[in-house]
């Protein structure tokens, strides 16, 4: 039973990390805090469920599970008993083919002819019991529904949110272009931007973890002594919100990537943004966005120099951000996706 009030608009609402440990899955709490943060702004009762408490389970208009982490199939199971309105936040970014990724939802762990069990599979058995599914892309809509046999009359689309405020004004701009990532993950690929930019000549300044002397020697093999490529180090929010004011350009040319949030954060500061042309990210920037194939490093390296070379005047750019993408308006999404 749904006790959401039509007259008040005023929702009660649970948000629930389904990650057991304590360092997993920063993407996914910082999601949850986003969204308790704008509901609770917009007058809503959200809480940020502490298993250390006692909670009237029964009480909430909605119970929102955040990822399919080890404590997935329990809480899923357990809650849908006290309270039917369940709905789930898969937070799926796929590294799999879809039929890849079916097999292992759908199959890998059928105990009744393989006697095995996977986190997976618990997801695709267990997630029937939501009412919702609220997802960040299209992309991740269609691995729902023809992976998942979930329905699409259950699939809502709610886009992430930014962590900070839109600039009100073009802030000064220098002629270099930023990326910050985790730089040695694979997916990220570093490796041919910093190719892109000892080919191409532009400033490139990249900041991130390194973790030791390995991944600094690796940074360093790359970078092979080039003077317009800079490492920055590991930045604080206020430091890299002085990068976002300062850079001209900033390139994501990832080969997986569930959203993309660093560049949608740049674009807020009235960055040129450089983005892959595979996956979800490109759903969320309807043209303003200069597209790369990831995997060519002239492709990624003539965007870069075209948009250094552009004048600046992103003024709809930062209308489209704030529009679309800023606190408020991703969750007046997200509570129309729970009427």
């Amino acid at each position: 039973m749904i006790i959401y009030n039509k007259k008040t608009s005023k929702m009660k609402i649970a948000i629930i990390n389904s990650n057991a440990a304590i360092s997993v899955g920063g993407g996914v709490r910082l999601q949850g805090i986003m969204w308790h943060d704008g509901l609770v702004k917009l007058g809503h009762k959200c809480d940020l469920i502490n298993f250390w408490d006692e909670n009237d389970w029964g009480s909430y208009d909605w119970i929102i599970i955040l990822a399919y982490g080890e404590m997935f199939p329990v809480l899923v199971r357990w809650l849908a008993k006290i309270n039917p309105n369940i709905a789930i936040a898969p937070i799926i970014d796929p590294q799999w083919s879809k039929p890849k990724f079916k097999f292992f939802f759908k199959y890998w762990g059928f105990k009744k002819h393989f006697g095995l069990s996977s986190q997976h599979h618990d997801f695709y058995l267990y997630g029937r019991n939501a009412k919702r599914y609220l997802v960040r892309s299209q992309q991740e809509t269609e691995y729902l529904n023809e992976c998942c046999d979930v329905d699409l009359e259950k699939i809502k689309k709610v886009p992430l949110s930014l962590r900070f405020d839109v600039a009100n004004e073009m802030p000064d701009k220098e002629n270099f272009c930023f990326h910050c990532s985790r730089l040695r993950a694979e997916n990220k690929n570093v490796s041919r931007l910093i190719e892109a930019a000892k080919k191409y000549g532009f400033q490139l300044k990249l900041a991130g973890a390194l973790h030791g002397e390995d991944d600094k020697a690796w940074l360093d093999s790359l970078t092979n002594g080039a003077s317009n490529i800079e490492y920055v180090g590991m930045l604080s929010d206020e430091e890299l919100i002085a990068y976002y004011k300062k850079c001209k350009v900033f390139a994501l040319p990832s080969l997986l990537e569930g959203v993309g949030m660093v560049a949608l954060e740049a674009a807020a500061y009235g960055a040129e943004i450089v983005l892959t042309n595979i996956g979800a990210p490109k759903e969320y920037w309807d043209g303003h966005a200069e597209l790369v194939n990831p995997y060519n490093i002239d492709d990624i390296g003539k965007a870069i120099v075209k948009c250094l070379n552009k004048d600046l005047s992103q003024s709809l750019m930062l209308n489209f951000i704030r529009e679309n993408y800023s606190l408020e308006a991703c969750t007046r999404k997200l509570i129309k996706a729970l009427e």
